[in-house]
């Protein structure tokens, strides 16, 4: 690969990267107000209720942006990433705009809506668009530049006034949009829509032309005019039943599953509650205010600088040890947490006790090695290219509800189980979630969009394919060997 290719492959990753900074900071956003508000000279008063709406709503506002994955198929990877960061933007704007409890509501729904858009565009786009052998260390760059703008924002809270910042976490998405705008079409989209010249013109523009993007060229071509082909025939049949067909296929709801076990492993274990919350749960812990500020940042800088670590492990090891390794630690820290908790209950430990947050240190530091980065990037590769519409609505759908219930229903669970028995029911689906993922779900590390879409229709990697032409016919004879 020249340099030439390396830097166009930059160049598109600047987008995604930028965005990440923007929707990271929105993920935040919703501590810094919950923190800002609270004082009495606040101009704008929240009861429990509406906290909590304004900590979760993102995740319930995210589900209309399943209309995403089908702009993404119809019109291509470019408009779609384009209108999520479109999206974003404006939500900074009623922030900053925002005079009310309601206008904060409709601006974290713009972030909601954006942020879910934005994320699996993100990660597909990456996904199709970089070699195989920085694929993921591009998609952990995006985790960094996610952990970043979530850090940023919780320091400049420290500092800054929640109108401010919505401006300042503004402008990566306004040069994510100018940068998108040059981006070329991905090939992997043009050929899904039979445009195979200019399918090799855009792979050869981002890869070049070395042996073997040639053979992962020809691979791509060949197996979307296998499944054209495939498709033609079945339409002509009952376009209905095909439609209903793609639906039960293997390779349909097999890697549908396999992201809900990966996106749930994220959400219910744990690791987006202790970011939204890490300042209130230390609070609960310490009865410390002013610590469980700096404990929040902390861990803040924690994710960080793992997702950071994380990088390196991922060229080192497979993304399934990475990330089990994560989990195990997760599931250790949660359940002394949850020991810790109960014996301050109980009075067998003083309720002042810093064990809990050392826990919750220690907890950040395994999760961001593993458990934040690499589900969602597993979880966006194992979707085959030809369902990457109904695979990207399945993946918003589940992205929101596991993000909604798992933020809106902490501060009730806190309340009727006390800390213990929340960290608790955390370590039991940590556990439940890495041992099917160990068991059924495969490793993408340095595996072809198409390999991996190979191995849920075949059971196997690599599978040969030969295409001729049928003199009467257009459409291809296809043949396995």
């Amino acid at each position: 690969m020249d340099l030439l290719t390396v830097f166009r492959q930059v160049f598109v990753m600047m987008s995604p990267q930028l965005a990440g900074i923007s929707i990271g900071g929105a993920v935040t956003y919703p501590t810094v107000l919950l923190n800002q508000l609270r004082g009495a000279d606040s101009n704008i008063q929240l009861n429990m209720d509406t906290a909590s709406w304004l900590g979760s709503i993102q995740g319930l506002a995210g589900i209309p942006s399943i209309l995403m994955p089908g702009l993404m198929q119809w019109k291509g990877r470019k408009i779609a990433f384009m209108t999520g960061c479109l999206t974003t933007i404006i939500g900074w704007f009623v922030a900053y705009t925002a005079t009310s409890a309601t206008g904060l509501l409709i601006s974290e729904s713009f972030h909601g809506l954006g942020g879910n858009s934005i994320l699996p565009v993100s990660l597909l786009t990456i996904s199709e668009m970089v070699d195989p052998l920085y694929r993921n260390v591009s998609m952990q760059t995006f985790a960094i530049c996610q952990a970043l703008g979530i850090t940023l924002v919780v320091v400049m809270s420290r500092y800054l006034h929640w109108r401010t910042i919505s401006i300042v976490m503004c402008v990566p998405m306004i040069l994510a949009l100018s940068f998108a705008s040059f981006w070329p079409e991905s090939p992997s989209w043009l050929a899904y829509k039979g445009e195979f010249d200019k399918c090799e013109k855009a792979f050869k523009w981002l890869r070049g032309t070395n042996a073997r993007a040639q053979k992962e060229l020809a691979d791509l071509v060949a197996a979307q005019k296998e499944s054209i082909a495939r498709d033609r025939n079945q339409m002509r049949k009952s376009p209905f039943m095909h439609s209903l067909r793609q639906l039960t296929n293997r390779d349909f709801f097999i890697p549908i599953l396999h992201m809900l076990l990966l996106l749930n492993l994220t959400y219910w274990s744990g690791g987006l509650v202790v970011i939204v919350y890490s300042i209130d749960i230390i609070q609960r812990a310490t009865g410390d205010a002013n610590f469980a500020f700096y404990g929040g940042v902390m861990i803040n800088c924690i994710l960080l600088f793992g997702v950071t670590i994380s990088m390196i492990l991922v060229k080192k090891f497979s993304n399934k040890s990475v990330l089990l390794f994560s989990a195990a630690g997760d599931i250790f820290f949660l359940a002394c947490a949850s020991l810790v908790t109960y014996l301050q209950s109980i009075e067998k430990l003083p309720r002042d006790s810093l064990l809990c947050m050392y826990c919750m240190i220690g907890f950040m530091v395994t999760s961001s090695l593993g458990l934040h980065p690499i589900p969602y990037d597993m979880a966006a590769e194992v979707v085959p290219v030809k369902y990457r519409g109904a695979g990207g609505i399945m993946y918003v759908i589940i992205m929101s509800l596991l993000h909604t219930s798992s933020l809106k229903l902490y501060p009730y669970l806190v309340v009727q189980l006390d800390l213990c028995g929340t960290f608790l029911i955390y370590m039991t689906n940590a556990i439940v979630c890495a041992l099917l993922i160990w068991k059924y779900v495969p490793e993408t590390k340095q595996k072809t969009l198409q390999q991996i879409e190979d191995y849920y229709m075949f059971g196997e990697f690599d599978r040969k394919r030969i295409l001729e032409a049928d003199d009467t016919d257009d459409t291809p004879m296809i043949d396995y060997s």
